[in-house]
């Protein structure tokens, strides 16, 4: 019997060894932080949303090799937003209610944010929008920001540029008036390049399109017989594709212009479609690949080359310093402070340190203006880059800072 009841007692014995043993080793795998995005790898803005994945998983494999947050591995989902408002919505509700992610990444453009802004509102959720440069977008609400300049930079930025620097007096201007971020931009572009140039009349022709259309043959073609000088042609394209196709429909006519494209026209495929067509353009953009401005560019353009085998464009970069923003954040928050947080409480938490901090370890460095004070709250500002087609490349040219900008 004493036998027996010492056998019972080593068993169970073993039993709690195994099971503090056990008990370490689950201790010891610290859960995931889960980071979600919505980045459309079909459709129209599928040519971005690649781009902007592309970085973003650049950014959470390099921080999950150096240990991840505090030891916490990120785990990282996106869903294909479809280019497709519904399908944005119904991913943005998964990423929040079903993931359960402490902060969201998306979108290309202001149209494709309008379906998910609101649901991370108003589940006080932080979402850190790419490449969508409308400036109003942050007005859905507090836990909205932005990782790119906003177009009333990019616009005042693209006409001092073609007024200083290209000797432009007079221009032809074609928009996408389905598009928030391309009417918002040619707006702000004519009312610069009038004031830059002291001419009312500086603006000739404004000519404007559709999101989806391929032929451009009718507003080129007025654009032609309306037999005025200009001295170069401004397109604010929302998507890659439409600036080339102008170009070369435009050659087809007999137009002969220099080309100045918005940073929405940043892409291989300005070359890929556009050709001779391009040669010579310029785009105004957030950042080029062959120029970095800071160390951390320098170190991110290196380790993409590494893990793609080529040179980032602007949407790589936006992608990866929104992702950047998110763990920075995380990371000044604290070890301590953060797991003692439950899941709304970090996602606030993300929220104000995106707005309190100065963030050093992005492309370059990133802090937002006063909520209270600022036209555009939660949208920070950036030198603005200029890129050249030459030679068959997209290559830099010049940049002008917020300080030369709003001088």
């Amino acid at each position: 019997m004493k036998r027996r009841v010492k056998g019972i007692i080593l068993f169970f014995s073993l039993l709690m060894l195994v099971a503090l043993i056990s008990g370490v080793a689950i201790a010891g795998n610290e859960e995931p932080i889960v980071i979600g995005s919505i980045w459309s790898l079909v459709g129209a803005a599928a040519p971005l949303g690649q781009a902007h994945l592309r970085g973003s998983n650049l950014a959470v494999k390099l921080a999950n090799e150096a240990g991840g947050i505090f030891g916490h591995p990120i785990e990282y989902h996106n869903i294909d937003g479809q280019t497709d408002l519904t399908a944005i919505s119904n991913a943005t509700k998964r990423l929040i209610e079903e993931l359960k992610v402490v902060a969201g990444l998306g979108s290309e453009d202001d149209s494709l944010t309008s379906a998910m802004g609101p649901i991370f509102q108003s589940h006080k959720t932080p979402l850190v929008i790419g490449s969508a440069t409308t400036p109003t977008q942050t007005r859905i609400g507090d836990y909205i920001f932005m990782s790119a300049y906003g177009d009333n930079e990019q616009g005042r930025a693209a006409a001092k540029y073609c007024v200083e620097k290209l000797g432009w007096k007079k221009v032809a201007v074609m928009w996408d008036n389905a598009s928030a971020y391309s009417t918002l931009l040619s707006k702000v572009f004519m009312e610069s390049f009038k004031e830059f140039t002291g001419d009312p009349d500086a603006v000739v022709i404004q000519e404007i399109y559709q999101t989806g259309d391929v032929n451009y043959s009718a507003q080129l073609t007025r654009l032609k017989l309306a037999n005025k000088p200009i001295d170069g042609l401004v397109v604010t394209p929302p998507f890659p594709q439409d600036g080339p196709i102008i170009a070369k429909q435009a050659r087809a006519l007999g137009i002969v212009l220099p080309y100045l494209f918005t940073d929405g026209a940043d892409d291989v495929s300005i070359i890929e479609v556009g050709g001779e067509a391009v040669e010579g353009a310029i785009v105004s953009t957030q950042f080029a690949g062959d120029h970095p401005l800071t160390e951390n560019a320098g170190k991110f353009i290196k380790a993409y080359i590494e893990e793609y085998g080529a040179q980032p464009g602007c949407f790589e970069d936006l992608g990866f310093d929104a992702m950047r923003l998110v763990i920075e954040s995380i990371e000044t928050i604290g070890k301590e402070k953060w797991e003692s947080m439950k899941l709304d409480e970090r996602r606030t938490a993300i929220r104000d340190t995106l707005q309190a901090h100065t963030f050093t370890t992005t492309t370059a460095p990133i802090s937002y203006p006063d909520p209270k004070t600022a036209e555009y709250p939660r949208v920070p500002l950036k030198a603005v880059v200029f890129k050249v087609v030459r030679n068959g490349e997209l290559i830099f040219l010049d940049l002008l800072t917020p300080e030369e900008i709003f001088k």
